[in-house]
C-alpha cells in the first residue's frame, strides 16, 4: 500500500471513530441526572409557590395542585435513580421517601384543618407555613445535593 493510501486509511479510520464518539451522546448516569435536575427545578416551584401563598379556603386546592406537580417529578427522580452514579442512589432513595412523608403530612394537617372550616385553618395557619417551611428546608438539603446548574 502506497503512503498517500495508508495516511488517507487512517485518515479515514481515525474519523470514523471520532464520528462514532460523537454520536454516542450521554451516558445513562449524564441522563439520569439532567432528569433529576428538571424535576428538582419543578419541586422548588411549587415549593416556592406554596410558601408565598396565604392560609385561606383556596390553600388545599392550591396544595393538592402543588401536590400533583410535585408528585409527577418525584416520580421522575424515582424513574431516574437507577441510573444516577452509585454515590447518589442511596442518597436520593431516603431523601425521596422523607420528602413524600412530609408533603403527605401537610396534605393531611390542611385538609384536616380545612374540614373543620375557616377559622380553624386560620388557627392552624402557623402550622402549616411550618410544615410549608420544613418542606421547603427538607427538599433543599435532600435534592438539590446534586448540584444541579
Amino acid at each position: 500500500m502506497s503512503r498517500i493510501a495508508r495516511r488517507s486509511a487512517g485518515v479515514a479510520a481515525l474519523s470514523a471513530v471520532v464520528l462514532g464518539l460523537a454520536g454516542c451522546g450521554e451516558s445513562s448516569e449524564e441522563k439520569a441526572t439532567k432528569q433529576v435536575c428538571a424535576a428538582t427545578t419543578e419541586i422548588s416551584t411549587q415549593i416556592k409557590k406554596l410558601e408565598s401563598l396565604p392560609v385561606s379556603t383556596g390553600l388545599v386546592t392550591e396544595i393538592k395542585t402543588s401536590a400533583e406537580a410535585i408528585d409527577k417529578s418525584v416520580g421522575e427522580i424515582k424513574s431516574a435513580v437507577p441510573n444516577l452514579p452509585e454515590a447518589d442512589k442511596q442518597e436520593f432513595e431516603v431523601a425521596t421517601r422523607a420528602f413524600q412523608l412530609e408533603l403527605a403530612s401537610l396534605i393531611a394537617t390542611t385538609i384536616k384543618s380545612s374540614a373543620s372550616g375557616e377559622a380553624a385553618l386560620k388557627s392552624a395557619a402557623p402550622q402549616v407555613k411550618a410544615s410549608l417551611r420544613k418542606l421547603g428546608t427538607d427538599y433543599k438539603h435532600a435534592l438539590e445535593s446534586l448540584n444541579c446548574s
